[in-house]
């Protein structure tokens, strides 16, 4: 397999089992289809994709402990100063590998609209749930 689609494999293990993806795991998501164009920006963005996935995870494992409860796409982006579709796709990461999940919780964005707060995944139900 080369190297350009690699990057780009599932987290499907042997026997079509989903495996548990490390948390400074360079992944980027690319759909099969993806243009030239959204192909260039995925192999720009993997190398940094595993330190803000693990600077996302810190911050939002930090602020559930605190009065905020969590934290949303938009105050990490504005922490990190990050890009929202930077900070969106970490996001859809961790949740999908079962590393934070959704509170329940609404705050407003800066934007005047309602967000999810997320918290990071209790560790019991995470192993639970991958059979640990």
């Amino acid at each position: 397999m080369s190297e350009q689609f690699e990057m780009f494999t599932s987290t499907i293990g042997l026997g079509g089992h989903k495996t548990k993806v490390a948390l400074d795991h360079p992944s980027v998501a690319l759909r099969h289809d993806a243009g030239d164009t959204s192909r260039e920006a995925a192999e720009k963005a993997k190398p940094h994709a595993g330190k803000q996935r693990e600077l996302i995870y810190f911050w939002v494992k930090w602020a559930a402990k605190s009065e905020a409860k969590g934290m949303t796409a938009d105050e990490i982006s504005t922490l990190l100063d990050l890009p929202a579709q930077s900070v969106s796709a970490r996001i859809n990461g961790l949740h999908k590998d079962a590393f934070i999940v959704d509170s329940g919780l609404r705050r407003k964005t800066r934007y005047g609209r309602s967000a999810i707060v997320w918290v990071a995944y209790p560790l019991g139900e995470q192993r639970q749930q991958n059979g640990i």
